[in-house]
């Protein structure tokens, strides 16, 4: 992570609101190149859609109101949608043009009275998964919101019938099991006592909470993501913590403010078999900062999982105040080897790699070994104050692949789509939502996965889509019943 000063802050109109819900082809003069006949789907994208509400600014990038953004590629053309979760945040602060809720950052205005007690608001803006034949938005301290996938109405909290309750965890970073269909979710539930439980649950592919799980935390840490292997799930609890959560709870602090970097506190790897989704192994890991997982597998009979990593928690000043951000956002892509028997592990960095985020791979092979991982990447090309491109790591061979938007142009996570179902795990296209400073509007960018040299096709949207944090891409076109 380094500073940007220097450069100009082109990047920054990426996180002006849209306000405006759209529902409309693009035109075939506005489309560069040639969109792949292969590609017929609908790519999902979440995020905060708004970063302020009137004249005041959300005090950290994760309280922005979800907005969720579809993109359906049809023989016919492509179609754009978008629409904002109406969660009661949304409506209620739409409504009163300023902030009402409690959030990760935010206070509600008016001292500690106005806090105390109160729960940050569920934003629905961090990621989405279709499972079980729901559209879901995720959050990360709440449960998930449904929506219709061809009209983006929201339908509601999502309860999996009635099996999880109105405040318990429920993670933005789900894996599906390909082999199963069987979707793993999971939750860091606090206690008073500074320490908390890490809760679990199976999703049949019905959609239904089949299986929980439970076991104790050391304290209320990190964890945003976890690694999926054939037969274990890995998580990595990160020091990153209260002191005490009293500030917090009496409403005096934010979430945010009460949490600090704490490698005195340790931290630990947590393997859970799949099972029975009970804890079967810790590891003491040398403390940082792991926030996103790539895939993981099992091999030689150890567990392999890649992760972003950070040597600290530097990088949250950079989401605190987004409108002003001089901050690179990367990190290092790292393996993590677990030898259940012997109860060792080891941790190193791929080298070779520009500061990256938003590792992505052939979800057909989750849980499996894989070859090739994409990730987003902060490239020195004259305006790199947030993400402005995209890599390819082959972990067989350690050859690293680039793609460069070029100045004044910025993406966030990419999602592959293979060339068919048998096609191998870079024979396809990486979709990428691209903000084009120099237009002030949004692209959709068709990258050719083999190479990264050429982008195949470039839809040029009307407006922005502020950056956003994670999507998806579901191989079937919803359109609006309406078309």
């Amino acid at each position: 992570m380094t500073s940007i000063a220097k450069f100009p802050l082109r990047h920054l109109g990426g996180f002006e609101s849209l306000d405006t819900e759209y529902n409309y082809w693009i035109d075939p003069q506005h489309i560069q190149g040639k969109v792949p006949k292969e590609i017929q789907g609908t790519f999902f994208r979440i995020g905060p859609g708004r970063n302020k509400i009137g004249t005041q600014k959300f005090a950290h990038w994760f309280d922005g109101d979800g907005m969720l953004n579809a993109i359906t590629f049809t023989k016919q053309g492509v179609h754009y949608k978008n629409r904002y979760v109406r969660t009661p945040k949304y409506v209620d602060e739409t409504k009163a043009k300023r902030i009402v809720y409690r959030g990760f950052g935010n206070k509600i205005p008016g001292g500690w009275r106005k806090n105390i007690g109160r729960m940050p608001a569920n934003c629905a803006n961090t990621n989405i998964v279709f499972h079980g034949n729901r559209l879901l938005a995720l959050w990360e301290g709440g449960r998930p919101w449904q929506l219709d996938p061809y009209s983006l109405d929201t339908i509601g909290e999502c309860s999996f019938h009635q099996r999880l309750k109105k405040f318990s965890p429920f993670s933005a970073h789900g894996k599906l099991d390909p082999r199963t269909q069987c979707y793993y979710n999971f939750g860091v539930m606090p206690k008073l006592n500074g320490k908390a439980n890490m809760v679990l649950y199976k999703v049949s592919p019905t959609g239904h909470i089949v299986q929980r799980g439970r076991f104790d935390l050391d304290y209320f840490g990190f964890c945003h993501d976890f690694g999926l292997t054939e037969h274990y799930a890995v998580f990595l609890v990160t020091p990153v913590a209260m002191k005490t959560p009293w500030p917090w709870l009496l409403g005096k602090q934010s979430l945010d403010e009460s949490l600090d970097y704490r490698p005195d506190m340790g931290m630990k790897a947590y393997i859970v078999r799949l099972q029975d989704l009970t804890l079967v192994s810790t590891f003491v890991l040398d403390p940082c900062v792991v926030v996103h997982f790539s895939n993981a597998w099992e091999e030689a009979g150890t567990l392999q999982v890649d992760v972003t990593h950070f040597k600290d928690f530097s990088v949250n000043a950079a989401l605190r105040d987004v409108f002003h951000s001089d901050v690179c956002l990367g990190g290092d892509l790292w393996r993590y080897s677990f030898d259940l028997q012997a109860h060792r592990y080891e941790a190193r960095a791929h080298t070779g790699l520009k500061p990256c985020e938003f590792p992505v791979w052939d979800e057909r092979k989750t849980g499996q070994k894989t070859r090739i991982i994409y990730l987003a990447a902060v490239l020195d090309n004259g305006t790199p104050g947030f993400f402005n491109g995209l890599q390819k790591y082959d972990l067989n061979s350690g050859e690293v692949l680039i793609h460069d938007f070029g100045a004044g142009r910025f993406t966030s996570e990419p999602r592959f789509v293979p060339r068919n179902a048998t096609a191998d795990e870079d024979d396809g296209w990486l979709l990428a939502m691209v903000y084009n400073a120099d237009r002030e509007a949004s692209e959709i960018v068709v990258v050719d996965a083999k190479t990264l040299s050429k982008e195949v096709a470039v839809i040029a949207l009307q407006h922005r889509v502020p950056f956003g944090f994670h999507g998806g891409y579901v191989h079937r076109a919803f359109l609006p019943e309406t078309l």
